[in-house]
């Protein structure tokens, strides 16, 4: 009787599954076996396992564009701005796109808000960041001896224009291949990357940076300008550091000015991008603009704006100033008091500053990452948009397969080892040199 009431009280939980993963906060994750895929079978599977997890993913994400895009400005970004981007995607992806648009039910139909999904709404969906409907927010980071965990703490807050319907699908994607993964925190079927990293630590996530103005057009994209939602997923598929990623990012050209947070197991950076300019790497301790003054010792953050001594001045919007003088004021740490993933996490929630919140209604993500062990704490904001009285980062274990983690590991205390091996041959080859011409100045 007691093993049937436990296996009944299993299957209980299994069905609850879903249920409580709701209660809890957490999203779910969508793991895909991409080794040996070729690019339209990835996207087949992307999109087969983010149906079965929303059967009527199609209706709404079709309702959310239609929430956040009137019909006309969506006309004009089919007309120029889509076809501009698609152009400069790798081919690797487009096929990726249209193997998710493959094996989902789509129409020709280029409505809004019909209830149905077309491929060129698809795309757009994976594109909206470079159509400068902005990911905005803040991002924040301590390392070094700075940091109680010895190493990065890094964070970020994804305010962007949600609906319900957004809201509902959000999801972590990983993909797994024999020799690295990659983690795309964001939607599901969405394959583009605004937060991500990668089994080797290497984390890197889009800001808005463009300059505020009321009378700007927002979504017309330059001739040559390449999607950078893409090249960040490129640069986690093929960079293992900061300064790869910087180095690849760097020579790319970008219709918006974006600021791209960037952290690995030793470092956290940020790489400022001025639209029609040369980027910058920003460390902790680069200079600042004389109205955006920053000195806090191993501790760097990043609001929607450029704030490198050599940058020009787009911090035009009161929100990014008040923002950036909260951090500033929060960035109290140091190597006698070193701040704690807790610490990172009470940042990101903070709530002063009424209208210009750290963590404000428009909060979608907020999320936390520890690169040398690979920890992620997000937090998701609920359908219904209201944030809980206490929010909390949930921490999502084992995200990378351990077979990866443990290659990895088991590298790294190869080469530790080897370090060592070749430094005892040089120091016994110096010994046995030393020893040989003492012989021969005693023989004379």
């Amino acid at each position: 009787m007691r093993r049937f009431l436990l296996l009944l009280l299993i299957y209980g939980l299994l069905l609850a599954n879903d249920i409580s993963l709701a209660a809890l906060g957490k999203v779910p994750v969508i793991h895909i076996d991409a080794e040996g895929q070729p690019p339209l079978g990835l996207g087949l599977e992307t999109a087969r396992q983010a149906k079965a997890l929303f059967p009527d993913i199609e209706r709404r994400y079709d309702t959310h564009l239609a929430s956040i895009l009137s019909q006309t400005a969506f006309n004009d970004i089919l007309r120029e701005s889509l076809p501009r981007l698609l152009k400069h995607i790798d081919k690797a992806y487009q096929q990726e796109l249209q193997g998710v648009a493959s094996a989902w039910l789509l129409t020709s139909d280029n409505k809004l808000g019909d209830g149905l999904l077309s491929l060129d709404e698809y795309r757009l969906l994976n594109l909206l960041p470079d159509i400068s409907l902005s990911a905005n927010g803040v991002g924040f980071g301590v390392l070094g001896k700075a940091s109680e965990e010895n190493g990065p703490i890094v964070g970020r807050n994804l305010d962007w224009a949600s609906s319900p319907e957004l809201r509902s699908l959000q999801a972590i994607t990983v993909y797994q291949y024999a020799d690295r993964a990659i983690v795309n925190i964001g939607f599901a079927g969405i394959i583009s990357v605004l937060t991500g990293f990668n089994n080797h630590g290497l984390l890197l996530a889009h800001f808005n940076a463009v300059p505020y103005s009321q009378y700007r057009s927002s979504y017309r994209v330059p001739e040559g300008a390449r999607a950078n939602v893409f090249d960040l997923r490129k640069a986690l598929e093929t960079a293992t550091s900061t300064k790869q990623a910087a180095r690849y990012l760097t020579d790319n050209v970008y219709g918006f000015s974006n600021n791209i947070l960037m952290a690995d197991k030793k470092t956290i950076q940020v790489l400022e991008y001025p639209a029609g300019g040369t980027a910058r790497v920003r460390n902790w301790n680069s200079p600042t603009r004389a109205n955006k003054p920053w000195e806090h010792v191993l501790q760097i953050a990043v609001v929607d704006c450029h704030v490198l001594a050599s940058m020009p001045n787009n911090c035009r919007n009161v929100k990014d100033a008040v923002r950036w003088e909260r951090l500033s004021e929060l960035a109290q740490f140091s190597a006698s008091q070193t701040a704690s993933a807790e610490d990172v996490s009470n940042i990101l929630f903070d709530t002063a500053n009424n209208r210009y919140e750290i963590f404000s209604p428009q909060t979608l993500q907020s999320m936390m990452y520890l690169p040398a062990s690979g920890r992620l704490y997000l937090y998701a904001t609920p359908i219904d948009s209201t944030h809980p009285a206490s929010p909390i980062h949930q921490v999502y274990l084992d995200l990378l397969p351990p077979e990866i983690r443990s290659q990895h590991e088991k590298t790294s205390f190869d080469i530790v080892w080897l370090v060592w091996l070749l430094l005892i041959v040089m120091l016994g080859t110096m010994l046995w040199m030393s020893r040989a011409a003492i012989l021969n100045f005693v023989k004379r």
